[in-house]
């Protein structure tokens, strides 16, 4: 019986790669102390007026980074940030 094999040795270097997704990660983590930051300041203001809710998602490659969330309820605004990983696990 013959003995058929295929080996293919495949060397692949990432190294810039992963220096722009750390790039990446840092501008996204930057992002969420932002939104955190503007949760804080909506949450000082209340009944000033129609307000909509407000999305901010950032996605990089169909995947997302982050997302805020600012809602205008009857008599107040409420405010959350969800980092990328707590998004894709509900998703």
């Amino acid at each position: 019986m013959a003995n058929n094999k295929l080996k293919i040795n495949i060397d692949v270097d990432t190294t810039e790669a992963l220096k722009q997704m750390k790039e990446v990660t840092e501008a996204a983590n930057e992002c969420v102390t932002a939104f955190e930051k503007l949760e804080k300041v909506m949450s000082r203001f209340t009944n000033k007026g129609e307000l909509k809710d407000i999305k901010v998602s950032i996605v990089l490659d169909k995947k997302v980074f982050t997302e805020s969330i600012v809602g205008h309820t009857a008599d107040s605004i409420q405010g959350r940030v969800i980092k990328g990983n707590e998004i894709n696990e509900t998703n």
